[in-house]
């Protein structure tokens, strides 16, 4: 499959950088495509075969009865290089082989879940910079939606994300709860703050609030 997708290439006098960009992909897909070190998708390649006007069968070199489609949509959590174990890191977007280090845009591998890793990424941002109860209730609503979208698939990678939402939904719950406290702490309410406070410990500066409310109080 390396040495068809180059041929055709070359064929067309295209670089890696020129299909890159017609494909919307990194040069460096490209390149390790063809180097034989990073396995196609099957979305990927019915992109190249429009692309380059001929068949998936011709590219991958097998008979269209040894194809099966639904294979490209399996979820691998080893790296197709090495075997080592893939680590994925949802709010960057990327995952990385534990073994050799390299690396890939969950997306350039599993297109179908760009939209849904983007809202989980924006969810993430919201939670990590503001302190408020809109940005709670915003991030709770966006982990909500990604939720719904990766019902719609029965696969891990649908289970994972589905994992890292709930897991950002007790976040904006714990902001949440937070926020309220330091309202309480801010109107001298002290009681009510600590009662608020105790229930997320750790989070953000809510011991050393819980400190000061008890020397006031």
């Amino acid at each position: 499959m390396a040495e068809n997708l180059k041929k055709l290439r070359e064929e067309h006098s295209l670089t890696q950088e020129s299909l890159a960009e017609a494909l919307s992909v990194p040069v460096l897909a490209v390149y390790m495509w063809e180097a034989g070190r990073l396995a196609l998708e099957y979305k990927a390649l019915q992109r190249i075969a429009e692309f380059f006007e001929t068949s998936v069968e011709k590219i991958i070199g097998e008979d269209p009865a040894a194809l099966k489609a639904p294979e490209s949509d399996k979820i691998s959590f080893h790296c197709k290089i090495c075997g080592g174990e893939l680590i994925y890191d949802y709010v960057d977007c990327t995952c990385r082989c534990a073994n050799c280090g390299n690396k890939w845009a969950i997306a350039e591998l599993y297109p179908k879940y760009d939209h849904v890793i983007s809202t989980i990424r924006k969810a993430s941002e919201i939670l990590s910079e503001k302190a408020t109860l809109a940005a709670a209730d915003e991030a709770k609503l966006l982990f909500k939606q990604a939720i719904a979208e990766c019902s719609k698939n029965n696969d891990a990678l649908a289970a994972e994300l589905i994992k890292i939402c709930k897991e950002g939904q007790a976040t904006a719950k714990q902001l949440e709860i937070y926020c309220r406290g330091k309202y309480f702490f801010s109107h001298r309410s002290y009681k009510s703050a600590l009662v608020e406070l105790e229930k997320v410990r750790g989070f953000r500066d809510a011991d050393e609030i819980i400190k000061r409310c008890r020397r006031q109080g």
